[in-house]
């Protein structure tokens, strides 16, 4: 039957009206609203925030009470509204809200969604003691970064937090923590939630950051960088407070780590209070030392004798006697959660004899007064009391239809005012719902154990799980629902939530996961699938990002959940998903070393398999492919798939992994002799990296970036970004620090100090081992023989020759590192010819390949071999083909690094250069050879064309300060004879003036 009354806002007139058929509206109904709702029956509400009906339904000893339902999309709702003596129009509105709030999503869209009770202050009680003192100090902390109070349950934590919080005006930004929130995304998505009270614009665009699912290959989310973000906005907002409840039921580490993080670089608009039962592992110490922590502990939080028997007063009925009051304050030492129970006990006393009578039943510590207690209180409570305080004992939070679905007892919402109104533990949060006192539920929670039994427990959870679900709390469900054994409504539950929400919180569906039995596993493909990607992700992929390895002993604990997996889809026909299971199988063979070849038969399968939406799995299995080509060489090859797995990573918006294979190409175009364009896509990522406060991307593009100054000889700006780089250390991957190692090695070698390179680079190799580092050993181990060759120490260079000679060389970029280095040691042997013949070998396969800056290379140690075999114009040749090509890049080490011998060759193209911007090229590369670098070398044996006798003589006299008409007349020629001479030698020494021709000519020994 439809209400007779309809009570309408009525936006027009901005008010509310009572309307009913026939008659006209009242506006004014304020002075009549108590005695209406006493005489109606039902009524219809259309509010600001949506349309409710009300029933007042009668009750057990005549009591009557509001009940509000909200029918949406064909399915109705109910929420316990109160008395009438209770009932507002401001509480129908927010009736209205909420259900319109709470309405759950399609099941065919689950989400993760936040709980809003988890950010609510707990609401404050009316009758509390007031504790200036505390107060006072409360006051005090906000000078320093942190406030903590550390005390054990039943201290009055929350309780003293939230009475200083009414006395204060800054908005507070609260988080009740539990023990769902260790992982390090739900942890930080929650903090950002509960501040968007501090960042009313910024917030939401901060916390889509955590909200992005984690993506293949599952690399660790860039916290650091998402928390600068936030720390920025947090400096732009007005002074406020941030209150992290129960932080005690957290034990990840990198929340701590990154709480740290949080805490070294709060802006001093935000002032912390942590409220736990022992102190964290967060870094007290150096808070202390900087007097940046505020604490308080258990000894401050006890009543004193005078407090203790100020709330006995104000809540007894009668007063006890001195002595009375003395035993009890000390046995009970002041504890605040005592003192409630005690009187929450003595409410059933009518007489001070017949408290004092009770009183001397119980004596002893915390617990066993906590268990007496909690037994008095439950024993006192009707039956039908004792029941539902402890069926809802297990629930973290309460709300009316959530208790009527695990009671059954359709007056719950009543009777979580009772004991609201009772005192009795009960904490309201919203209007709506609740949550028990964390001391007195974990008490209920060993009573009810005791009463009902595990299985009454389980059965409790299961319902719990159910209307979890049906309410979108998937969260919640999946707990319950595991807690309950009910492992198959588990398994539904987590298979829709990551359906729709794919990989977000990857700690917390790994957690799920392993609760599962494997029987219930096995019958669920998709998680099979997820149980081996969250187990990679969990356990491996921080050691692999660090070590560049995989433990090979751990790699069955994959094989089992992923075979399954592949039958069953297999047997489906289900191509698709088949094609993801390959492509973590790429992913995981990636990490094995010696398993490339296979990864790129999975990715390649994969590949073909997957469905073309699958933009994430895709640029994986690419970029496994391009990295496999560029180590063995195939360049041409890795830059086409690494590009195109660029792509795919830039049009999916997942920057972390957009910035790698940005990187990876930028070294792959290095390799191929673009410095400019690797050097545009290095500073992309440091950019991008900088802005994100990304230490993993920031390291390796300084690295790069260094890398590409070194052959640009711009030695200064390398050892700044090399030092910059250094700092971050023990973020870096050890592959990245020891490339740091190998590069700061070569810089003191250009300086002269080659010793000292040489030192550095023994020290790496012993640190390095072949099996798991092989590229950068052969790597460490050539550059070592080349320093060694131009400190002359042939033995030496040799050994390190026939090192890098004994391992692996069966791939092509390994081969051509070995010959390359076999023909510098045949050039200084004397056997030009067979240094000859190798290179020309090896030349047209390095070119094909792509491998550009080994061409130059290979070229460079051509034109020293044409020059050993006396053969001039074809030196000059090889050499003008190779500065042609580079001048646009700006190689510089690239010659330098030749030695001496090289610079003489370059020094004589000068007569034959044309080209001004060749001419202007090769005389940065001769003036870049510092005199460090050439009193190393050795001495060049002879100009490739030699100055005649005569031309000598006038070299002598050019170098002794002579003028041209003074040489003509000491050598009896004329004026244009010597000028002539004089161009002759310029041309064969390189050089374009008198002071140029009178050093270089030293440097050859054709002068004293």
């Amino acid at each position: 039957m439809a209400p007779l009354y309809t009570l309408v806002w009525l936006p027009e007139h901005q008010c509310y009206a009572l309307s009913q058929p026939g008659q006209p509206d009242t506006y004014d109904i304020q002075e009549q609203w108590r005695a209406w709702l006493d005489a109606c029956s039902s009524f219809a509400f259309e509010g600001k925030n949506g349309h409710l009906t009300l029933r007042k339904e009668p009750r057990k000893r005549g009591e009557s009470y509001w009940y509000a339902y909200c029918t949406r999309n064909r399915r109705t709702r109910k929420r316990y509204a109160g008395r009438s003596t209770d009932l507002t129009i401001a509480k129908l509105e927010e009736i209205a809200r909420l259900l319109t709030a709470t309405e759950p999503a399609p099941r065919t869209a689950p989400t993760l969604t936040l709980l809003e009770t988890k950010l609510s202050l707990p609401r404050l009680q009316t009758s509390l003691l007031s504790r200036s003192s505390l107060l006072d100090r409360l006051n005090l902390g906000l000078e320093r970064k942190l406030t903590l109070i550390s005390a054990p349950a039943g201290f009055g934590k929350t309780t003293i937090v939230r009475q200083w919080l009414n006395s204060r005006t800054e908005p507070v930004a609260w988080l009740s923590l539990d023990a769902g929130d260790n992982d390090p995304a739900r942890f930080w998505r929650y903090v950002v939630a509960a501040c968007r009270a501090l960042l009313p614009d910024q917030g939401q665009q901060v916390l889509a950051l955590f909200a992005t699912p984690s993506q293949p290959p599952f690399t660790l989310p860039p916290l650091e960088a998402i928390l600068t973000t936030f720390l920025n906005a947090l400096a732009h907002c007005n002074a406020g407070l941030l209150v992290l409840e129960d932080y005690h039921v957290i034990t990840d580490p990198c929340i701590h780590e990154t709480l740290a993080f949080f805490l070294d670089h709060l802006p001093p608009t935000l002032h912390i209070v942590l409220i736990a039962r022992g102190d964290p592992p967060l870094p007290l110490v150096r808070l202390r030392a900087r007097n940046e922590l505020h604490e308080l502990h258990a000894h401050d939080l006890r009543f004193s004798p005078e407090e203790t028997r100020a709330f006995l007063t104000q809540e007894l009925a009668f007063t006890l006697t001195p002595e009375t009051l003395n035993t009890l304050s000390t046995r009970l030492e002041g504890w605040p959660a005592g003192l409630r129970l005690l009187t929450i006990m003595l409410q059933g006393c009518e007489t001070q004899t017949e408290a004092e009578t009770r009183l001397h039943t119980f004596a002893g510590e915390h617990r066993p007064i906590l268990d007496y207690f909690v037994s008095e209180v439950l024993n006192a409570q009707p039956e039908s009391l004792q029941s539902f305080l402890l069926h809802t004992s297990m629930l973290s939070r309460l709300t009316g239809s959530l208790c009527m679905a695990v009671t059954g007892n359709p007056a719950s919402d009543a009777l979580l005012e009772t004991l609201e109104q009772a005192h009795l533990f009960l904490e309201p949060l919203d209007g709506l719902w609740y949550r028990y006192h964390a001391l007195f539920a974990e008490a209920m929670q060993h009573e009810a154990k005791r009463h009902l039994g595990e299985a009454t427990l389980q059965a409790i959870s299961s319902k719990a799980s159910y209307w979890y679900e049906e309410h979108s709390m998937l969260e919640e469900a999946v707990d319950a629902a595991l807690y309950a054994c009910d492992f198959s409504h588990a398994a539904t539950i987590i298979e829709r939530f990551v359906d729709f929400n794919a990989l977000t919180y990857i700690p917390t569906l790994h957690r799920w996961l392993q609760q599962l039995p494997f029987e219930t596993l096995k019958q669920h493909p998709t998680l099979c699938l997820n149980y081996a990607i969250t187990q990679f992700f969990t356990h491996f992929a921080d050691f692999i990002h660090m070590t560049g390895r995989f433990p090979q002993t751990e790699r069955a604990q994959f094989e089992e959940p992923l075979q399954l997996a592949q039958q069953v889809w297999q047997a489906e026909g289900n191509i698709p998903r088949l094609g993801e299971v390959f492509a973590f199988q790429s992913l995981l063979s990636s990490s094995f070393s010696g398993e490339m070849q296979q990864a790129v038969e999975y990715a390649k399968k994969a590949l073909d398999y997957l469905d073309e939406k699958e933009l994430a799995w895709r640029s994986t299995c690419l970029r496994i492919i391009g990295l496999t080509a560029r180590r063995r060489g195939d360049l041409n090859e890795a830059r086409r798939t690494i590009t195109e797995a660029s792509a795919l990573s830039e049009t999916i918006g997942n920057r972390p992994i957009a910035r790698l294979t940005t990187l990876l190409l930028g070294i792959v175009c290095a390799e191929q002799g673009e410095l400019q364009q690797a050097a545009a896509y290095y500073q992309q990522v440091l950019d991008e990296a900088r802005a994100q406060a990304d230490p993993t991307d920031i390291g390796p593009a300084l690295l790069c970036l260094a890398q590409l100054a070194y052959e640009r000889n711009r030695l200064d700006e390398a050892e700044q970004q090399l030092a910059e780089a250094n700092q971050l250390r023990s973020q870096l991957p050890e592959e990245t620090c020891r490339r740091i190692q190998l590069l700061m090695a070569l810089l003191e070698h250009a300086r002269g100090q080659s010793e000292n390179a040489l030192e550095r680079l023994t020290n790496l190799l012993a640190r390095l081992q072949p099996v798991h580092a092989l590229p950068l050993y052969r790597e460490v181990l050539t550059y070592q023989a080349r320093i060694q060759l131009a400190l002359s120490d042939l033995s030496a260079a040799r050994r390190s020759y026939e090192k890098l000679r004994m391992l692996e060389s069966t791939l092509p970029d390994y081969a051509e590192q070995e010959a390359l280095l076999l023909a510098r040691l045949q050039l200084v042997d004397g056997k030009a010819q067979a240094a000859l013949d190798l290179l020309h070998t090896i030349l047209p396969q390095a070119t094909k390949a792509g491998r550009i800056r080994r061409a130059f290379e290979i070229q460079l140690l051509l034109s020293l071999a044409y020059t050993a075999l006396k053969q001039p114009q074809e030196a000059r040749q090889r050499l003008y083909s190779t500065l042609h090509q580079t001048r646009s890049e700006g190689y510089i080490r690239l010659f330098l690094d030749e030695g001496d011998a090289l610079l003489g060759l370059l020094q004589s193209l000068f007569g034959s250069l044309r080209e001004k911007p060749l001419l202007t090229y090769l005389r940065t590369i001769l003036q870049a050879a510092t005199p460090a670098r050439q009193a190393l070398a050795s001495p060049p044996s002879a100009l490739i064309e030699p100055l005649s006798p005569q031309e000598r003589r006038v070299l002598r006299l050019l170098a002794a300060g002579h003028s041209n008409p003074e040489i003509a007349r000491e050598l009896v020629v004329s004026v244009n004879t010597v000028r002539t001479q004089v161009q002759s030698i310029y041309r064969k020494l390189g050089v374009s003036n008198r002071v140029a021709a009178s050093e270089t000519a030293r440097s050859f020994h054709l002068l004293p």
